[in-house]
């Protein structure tokens, strides 16, 4: 019977990190269509859109959760970026080809 209330407990994580990595989706994706110009000024507004875009949500998710600890909220934040970016990755190279 633990082990599958532990077993919830661990689905129930993942699915709240959902929401925010379609967040972070956005401009990711934004990012590497730019990105795929290939022209040096392209790669820096591509790096511009990335930093303001996960710049923005963060700085609305640190709003909103005032008590939470910033290594956690950087941790989770990383974790949600890094699938963010592997999907518009997958999304721009598959699709493009």
């Amino acid at each position: 019977m633990r082990d599958m209330e532990t077993l919830i407990d661990i689905l129930t994580e993942i699915l709240r990190l959902i929401p925010l990595i379609l967040a972070y989706y956005i401009p990711a994706l934004l990012a590497f269509i730019i990105w795929r110009e290939r022209s040096p000024n392209y790669r820096m507004k591509a790096g511009l859109i990335l930093a303001v875009g996960f710049g923005f949500i963060i700085f609305v998710k640190l709003l909103f959760q005032p008590g939470t600890q910033l290594a956690a909220l950087a941790l989770v934040s990383s974790v949600q970026i890094a699938a963010a970016m592997l999907f518009a990755y997958l999304t721009v190279y598959r699709l493009a080809d």
